[in-house]
């Protein structure tokens, strides 16, 4: 593991590809070990290890991958790929910069190229990983840019442009900060268009010949959380944000390929464990689903069955693009950004289904009580809306069946002209799936304006963070 002049200490160059197909493996005696362990126990807290490598699908679960290389053995570059069906990355737009996302821990023998098995020292590290920008037009060219977790680094530039060359179907997709005395890193991820999740590692400073290799013995350990924590440096407050989460049921391959000093470049040992994602949707009555960690994360949902006479497995999809929303109001999400939640189920239910949202109120531009939660029923969205907890930033709605879901308000109406205000939806059947739309009345003339005027005035925007 070559090691550049900017980092004598530790680094981890980890270049994390693609798989293409079956790559050779190395020969010798060359006997690393990996494993990869799913867990929803505290998604949040990154000195929590994951145990139990059971994760229900929807759940805000946490990842960690631990690789360890017997000692005097040579590394070098670590490939690999998160499968979609276990990994649900939030992009970069909807986690704010700062935001603590993981973490890495380990130790690494380090000494001369070529004689590291003799001359090598153990070396500790570790590492908070932070949520970074990818805004490109932040870079000012400074080499502690590598470190900041609101500059883009140009010295990364070449790296996602090579990365983007040799995957055409990828796109850039978040990137994580990791910085410590013996430790500078920074992890690229990319998502191709099957949902995979590609990403690469550099430690020290890519442009710099290496000084040193890495041998064993050497473990690291890799900690992925299921939400987003807050960062005590900063003012803001960056937690609850889903980051990842099983996304299908049933058991999950992750594979990594280990290169090492003495080999070809490419010469690669395939490496592989496996993680359960567990069905989530039992038989019985008045069944919770938790998705995208339930609602106590932001985005974060539950969906309740009034029966579900035999089990299966309920997720969601979301999703940043969708379908326009109903004239006269807006999509609330996270960062700005809208979110429509695509639920589905293979469980068999009948009677009603109950689903509650987590928003974000720092997107709320008008009062929390105008918010509607919508579906999409053939070609339009209904209003499903049964009760918004402006409390707890939950709203909820009823409907018979699961599809597409988004939270939206009003948009704050122009003064003068004909505008449109839309009347008390007191009708309970304005509220069932299949109804039409509440219905809307115009006003005009001063009068109008001049209430409209007096209502505007009274709005508040509150932003806890902002892009």
């Amino acid at each position: 593991m070559r090691v550049s002049r900017f980092l004598p200490l530790a680094a981890l160059l980890v270049l994390l590809l693609a798989w293409q197909g079956g790559p050779a493996v190395a020969q010798g005696p060359f006997t690393p070990t990996f494993s990869v362990t799913l867990d929803e126990v505290a998604p949040d807290n990154p000195d929590v290890l994951p145990a139990d490598d059971e994760c229900p699908v929807g759940a805000a679960c946490k990842l960690l991958w631990r690789m360890q290389v017997p000692d005097g053995q040579p590394s070098a570059g670590i490939s690999g790929i998160n499968p979609s069906s276990i990994v649900g990355l939030a992009s970069d737009a909807l986690v704010p910069d700062g935001a603590i996302v993981g973490k890495i821990v380990g130790s690494w023998s380090m000494g001369p190229v070529g004689t590291c098995a003799v001359e090598g020292t153990v070396v500790p590290f570790q590492a908070t990983y932070l949520d970074g920008t990818t805004d490109a037009s932040t870079t000012t060219g400074s080499v502690s840019d590598l470190c900041s977790f609101s500059h883009w680094p140009s010295q990364l530039d070449g790296l996602r442009d090579d990365f983007l060359a040799a995957n055409p179907d990828a796109e850039l997709h978040a990137r994580w900060v990791g910085c410590s005395p013996s430790l500078v890193v920074d992890v690229l991820f990319f998502r191709q268009t099957n949902g995979s999740i590609l990403y690469t590692t550099w430690a020290g400073l890519p442009t710099a010949p290496p000084s040193s290799v890495t041998c064993g013995p050497g473990i690291v350990e890799s900690i992925h959380l299921g939400l987003s924590a807050d960062n005590p440096d900063t003012p803001a407050d960056e937690g609850g944000i889903p980051m990842r989460t099983c996304t299908a049921g049933g058991t999950q391959t992750y594979r990594a390929f280990l290169d090492r000093n003495d080999t070809p470049p490419g010469d690669l040992l395939v490496l592989e464990d496996t993680g359960v994602c567990s069905p989530n949707t039992p038989a019985g009555s008045d069944v919770s689903v938790p998705l995208n960690g339930g609602t106590e994360a932001l985005a974060g949902i539950d969906v309740t069955f009034s029966s579900v006479a035999s089990d299966g497995t309920t997720s969601v999809v979301t999703t940043t693009a969708g379908p326009p929303p109903p004239a006269g109001f807006k999509i609330v999400g996270l960062a700005e950004i809208p979110l429509y939640f695509d639920i589905n189920t293979d469980a068999s239910y009948s009677g009603d289904l109950t689903v509650c949202v987590r928003y974000d109120e720092s997107q709320v531009a008008g009062p929390e009580a105008n918010l509607k939660l919508m579906q999409r029923i053939d070609s339009g969205f209904v209003n499903v809306t049964t009760s918004v907890d402006t409390a707890n930033d939950i709203i909820c709605g009823t409907t018979s069946h699961l599809s597409i879901f988004v939270v939206v308000e009003p948009l704050a109406p122009s003064v003068g002209g004909i505008v449109e205000v839309q009347r008390d939806p007191s009708a309970p059947a304005a509220q069932q799936p299949g109804s039409a739309d509440p219905p809307y009345a115009a006003l005009a003339g001063a009068a109008a304006a001049g209430a409209l005027a007096l209502a505007a005035g009274a709005w508040y925007a509150r932003r806890r963070w902002l892009r």
